[in-house]
């Protein structure tokens, strides 16, 4: 599909991706596709998860319509949670090394 972007530039952006993008993503996980690229989009979510953009990512998901969507973003917000308290728990456990 020559145009279309990939599922890592939607990642990269230095701009938060599109809501409607993210949503498209959710969605196609639970239709029938070939294995890698239920793969590919699984890596894609995970991706966009843990970026800086997950919390604002997961806040905007909660208002959309689909079921889907809606759990995709309150898991957006247990997956930020745990992540980024492991990265606040290593800093400080390094800074009271040094």
């Amino acid at each position: 599909m020559a145009g279309m972007p990939t599922h890592a530039s939607i990642v990269t952006a230095a701009a938060p991706p599109s809501m409607s993008k993210v949503e498209s993503l959710v969605k196609s996980m639970y239709e029938p596709g070939p294995p890698k690229k239920i793969n590919e989009t699984e890596a894609t979510l995970r991706l966009l998860q843990r970026s800086e953009h997950g919390w604002e990512m997961a806040n905007a998901l909660l208002s959309s319509s689909d079921d889907y969507v809606r759990f995709f973003g309150a898991l957006t917000f247990t997956v930020k949670l745990n992540a980024d308290s492991l990265v606040a728990v290593s800093d400080s456990h390094f800074s009271m090394q040094c």
